[in-house]
């Protein structure tokens, strides 16, 4: 069973400044509002060297001064976008120091670069880091008596992003719950913001498995984009994507196809054919496709994904990894192997150019090779993928992390093929421990877990107690194929 090396699809809050309003703009100020324009179509190389001339034209005029700020910032999230966390970090202390040199202490301003910076330790998956400069972030809005507004909320969504990555989705439900309860509050909340927290709680009950609660927020949603007229804009496209995910999850794939398909209509029609998101709707739709067993409809999808990614974002860029992860899923299932284990391969290599071994997308992908190696019978190749693996997830996610049960599992299936009896029950035992904590339960891994278990149990002669695992599968089945099929 592969792990999906993508983090997740909420949506990250990067608060951007925008030029002062004036009748006539400054040098710094224009160049600034062209790369804002750009970056927004997607026109990332236009973007980037309307923001360069927009420092420029500050540092030109006064040297560190607080404008220099705002391009800083907005320079360093168009190459969050671009996977040049680096870069982008450079940007954001940068920006920081300028701040903090301006003023003997630190203000709203800093409280701005604090949340991105927090963003994109998120994205790099330092999450004590991101951790620490949200909630510096929240701590000082409090400490400048700053009334609630939605650049508070915004802060509340990042952190309860980072714990719904996590998989700590009581304390996210809490924090999503309070940024919607300000947006709903205060005066000014764009739609899109207020469309984002009832889309973010929909996939924290998606996450588990409470789908009857999922639909109505995602419903919620999509009236609020439409009564603001933005039916047809990317973030519609965006919402139409994660609702179709949660079809997906139930297994209800053919309402889930005509979701994914409106929204590659609607980013086609937006931002033309060749845009990062267009390629992230054609990786939904092969995923689909895949589920369905239509493999003969995947490997374009994909090639084109690819090609578009590159093209825009570069051949090293983290969601080239993404395509290439789902391209690698096709060719296992097509007994492919070679081409499989090349794209896993490419895949390990640009995430392991972006981020550390313990980051959970690197784990992710380290394991979906050692599960191929062990399909493939290359079993001595598979044991130190799925242990580094193993290590990276329990690092970053947490011991009792569902994916870190996963890992157990597939590490269970490799002593099994080794005649490793006692460490494949010990595995298993793990991963039941921590899979027994999750509620509602995860039911396929469940049933995954269980099925390994009882043959274990049957080749140490064992059969009275495999046959009740087994029992216990079909039950989890029964009752999955029951919340499944729920209205």
């Amino acid at each position: 069973m592969n792990l999906p090396v993508r983090v997740s699809i909420i949506t990250i809050c990067l608060i951007s400044w925008a030029s002062p309003a004036s009748s006539q703009s400054s040098p710094w100020e224009a160049e600034n509002e062209a790369g804002h324009k750009a970056y927004s179509l997607g026109h990332y190389a236009e973007a980037q060297k309307n923001y360069l001339a927009a420092i420029d034209d500050a540092k030109q005029s006064a040297g560190d001064d607080p404008q220099i700020v705002t391009p800083l910032n907005n320079l360093a999230a168009l190459y969050m976008q671009q996977g040049r966390y680096s870069d982008a970090e450079q940007l954001y202390l940068q920006a920081l120091s300028i701040r903090n040199n301006m003023s003997a202490s630190e203000d709203s301003g800093t409280v701005i670069i604090l949340s991105n910076l927090g963003a994109l330790y998120l994205k790099e998956g330092k999450y004590p880091e991101a951790e620490s400069l949200c909630k510096r972030a929240l701590d000082l809005r409090a400490k400048l008596h700053t009334p609630e507004d939605n650049q508070g909320s915004s802060l509340l969504s990042n952190l309860g992003t980072l714990y719904f990555v996590e998989g700590k989705y009581p304390q996210a439900e809490t924090l999503f719950q309070s940024a919607l309860a300000i947006q709903e509050k205060v005066s000014g909340t764009e739609p899109g913001d207020l469309a984002t927290s009832f889309n973010n709680l929909a996939l924290v009950y998606r996450e588990q498995a409470k789908y009857s609660e999922a639909e109505p927020y995602f419903e919620r949603a999509i009236v609020v984009m439409d009564k603001a007229g933005k039916s047809q804009n990317p973030e519609m496209a965006a919402l139409l994507c994660n609702w179709a995910s949660l079809y997906e999850s139930e297994g209800k794939y053919s309402k889930a196809m005509p979701l994914y398909e409106h929204a590659l209509e609607i980013r086609e029609k937006f931002f033309g054919p060749k845009h990062p998101d267009v390629a992230t709707s054609l990786n939904y739709i092969a995923e689909l496709y895949i589920l369905e067993g239509k493999y003969s409809k995947v490997e374009s999808l994909i090639d084109r994904a690819i090609a578009i990614r590159e093209e825009s974002l570069g051949r090293d860029n983290v969601e080239v990894s993404e395509s290439l992860n789902n391209l690698a899923g096709l060719y296992k299932r097509e007994h492919q192997y070679l081409k499989a284990e090349q794209s896993y391969q490419r895949a390990v290599e640009i995430l392991e150019k972006h981020f550390e071994l313990n980051h959970p997308s690197v784990a992710r992908e380290l394991h979906n090779l050692g599960s191929l190696y062990i399909e493939e019978g290359k079993l001595t190749e598979a044991a130190p993928l799925l242990k580094m693996s193993l290590d990276g997830m329990q690092a970053s996610l947490g011991p009792e992390h569902p994916d870190v049960a996963q890992v157990y599992a597939t590490l269970a299936i490799l002593s099994l093929k080794q005649n490793g009896y006692e460490e494949a029950e010990s595995d298993c035992q793990h991963a039941l421990e921590i899979l027994g904590k999750s509620s509602p339960p995860n039911y396929p891994a469940l049933i995954k877990v269980l099925d390994i278990y009882a043959a274990v149990l049957l080749k140490t002669n064992r059969k009275a107690q495999a046959e009740l695992f087994e029992t216990r599968a079909m039950t989890y089945k029964a009752e999955f194929h029951e919340v499944s099929s729920a209205k």
